[in-house]
């Protein structure tokens, strides 16, 4: 039941936060959208000579660095969250590495041996979340707990390894939604920016229009720039926790029928 009801949550969760970051990309495409249209409209076809000049004759990193320190410094944020994020990954899937195990094979020793002493023993240095589990179950039959006793401890080192398994992870989908609202928030204030020039100066130039667009531009890329690898990645690690978290449930199953029977006889 336990398992069970842990898995209807994950799904109901999993279903929310699809649906939330579907809208933020659209939004983001959207803006991108409207700011190449808008550049391309206003820069009227300029030539690369007319274009570098509407720049002020800035390269790639001196537009970036001049994004970067505009209020409300958005680009730091995202420079941050990637760092951040890109931390969460590899230590979530080294994490997960160890949390594998050969399940099947710790079965196998436990339905060979004799008693439940000896199946201790032979699993006693069983790497990974299935051994720490089943040595639970193991060392509450040994000591002689009725099976619904058995059943509740081995719920609660369930649970301890279910909140190992989902520690970060929420942030890491945090990310995938946060940073593209993020790089929104920075395009749409230089948006704002932008225009305010042209209603103070008029369409006399509408070049250095285009130019603080495509500038506005880059927090947007920034942000999507974080989004879509930790998007592969969150999703890549709540697959890896599932399968551990499936094979645990499928084991445990066995354990426990074993440990019924050994009770009856």
């Amino acid at each position: 039941m336990l398992m069970m009801g842990i898995s209807i949550m994950e799904n109901s969760m999993h279903l929310i936060s699809r649906r939330i970051r579907r809208i933020v990309l659209a939004l983001c495409f959207a803006v991108l959208a409207a700011g190449v249209s808008v550049s391309a409209q206003e820069a009227g076809g300029e030539a690369p000579a007319a274009a570098a000049e509407a720049h002020g004759g800035k390269t790639a990193l001196e537009m970036v660095w001049e994004v970067a320190i505009t209020p409300p410094y958005v680009f730091f944020f995202l420079v941050a969250a990637s760092i951040f994020t890109f931390t969460i990954i590899p230590e979530r899937f080294f994490y997960y590495r160890k949390c594998q195990g050969n399940t099947q094979g710790i079965i196998d020793k436990v339905k060979a041996s004799s008693s439940f002493s000896d199946a201790l023993t032979a699993i006693e240095t069983e790497p990974g979340m299935a051994g720490r589990v089943f040595r639970v179950a193991l060392s509450a039959a040994r000591d002689g707990y009725h099976p619904e006793h058995v059943e509740q401890l081995v719920q609660g080192e369930v649970t301890r390894e279910l909140i190992g398994l989902e520690k970060l992870l929420p942030m890491l989908d945090s990310m995938v939604t946060m940073c593209p609202l993020a790089g929104l928030l920075g395009t749409t204030i230089g948006m704002i920016r932008s225009f305010a020039i042209v209603s103070q100066k008029g369409m006399s130039d509408p070049a250095a229009l285009a130019g603080g667009i495509s500038e506005a531009l880059i927090n947007t890329a920034a942000g999507l720039g974080v989004a879509l690898p930790s998007l592969l990645a969150y999703n890549y690690l709540t697959a890896q926790k599932e399968q551990i978290l499936m094979d645990l449930e499928k084991g445990l199953s066995e354990i426990m029928v074993l440990i019924k029977q050994s009770h009856e006889g």
